[in-house]
């Protein structure tokens, strides 16, 4: 039987997939997430999301904000989805960051953006906006800490799902004869300047990344 780690807990439904196909499953959220203090300044109308621990933050804040009044740019299935839920339409959908930063310097160059974001900062798409002279103002609406355990076993495959995760995951463990299987091209990059042999999905989701693991194990 394969064996798959999670760098994160993943729902029943996605849970009872892998028992369907005959892949012994562990997990273990490697990083967790706490809402901070945040302001939001008024005068920027275009509003970029890149994670949905962002979307969270904003749409639970204490603020009273006429969410309507805003132009929603986003990267990702699942934040969209949450944008969505929270009543508000996506301007623009991008499956990575580079790729909405280049959309919108194609279409929207001389617009301003405020960017919710993490503590963790996303230097090559930061850098984007200012190599082209598009302004850009940042606001970190949550934290990000890593919460890292020592595995006592070796794993087929492991799944990552951030930079982050897999920072975490490298303090107490080694990356080694494994397949592994990322959420996008960002978390991608970052796995491949330590070990190579892995994977992303074209479209970034926690469904797209199960699916492909469970592919890879059936036809391998």
């Amino acid at each position: 039987m394969k064996s798959v780690l999670s760098t994160i807990k993943i729902n029943k439904n996605l849970e009872n997939s892998f028992k369907e196909n005959n892949i012994e499953l562990t997990q273990h959220d490697f990083i967790k997430t706490e809402i901070t203090n945040f302001d939001v300044p008024k005068k920027y109308k275009n509003w970029i999301f890149t994670s949905k621990n962002a979307v969270n933050a904003v749409f639970s804040s204490k603020y009273k904000i006429n969410y309507e009044n805003y132009n929603y740019y986003c990267v990702g299935e699942n934040t969209e989805y949450l944008l969505t839920e929270n009543g508000q339409k996506v301007s623009k959908m991008a499956n990575n960051s580079i790729k909405l930063a280049n959309f919108i310097k194609k279409n929207h160059k001389k617009d301003s953006y405020l960017y919710f974001r993490g503590s963790i900062k996303n230097n090559d798409f930061s850098s984007f906006f200012k190599k082209n002279d598009i302004a850009l103002k940042e606001v970190i609406v949550y934290k990000t800490f890593l919460t890292p355990k020592k595995m006592g076993k070796k794993f087929d495959g492991i799944m990552f799902f951030s930079p982050s995760g897999v920072k975490s995951f490298r303090t107490k463990n080694k990356i080694k004869n494994c397949m592994c299987f990322c959420i996008g091209d960002t978390t991608l990059n970052y796995l491949q300047t330590y070990y190579d042999k892995a994977f992303s999905v074209k479209t970034p989701s926690i469904e797209n990344v199960v699916k492909k693991t469970i592919h890879y194990f059936n036809h391998e």
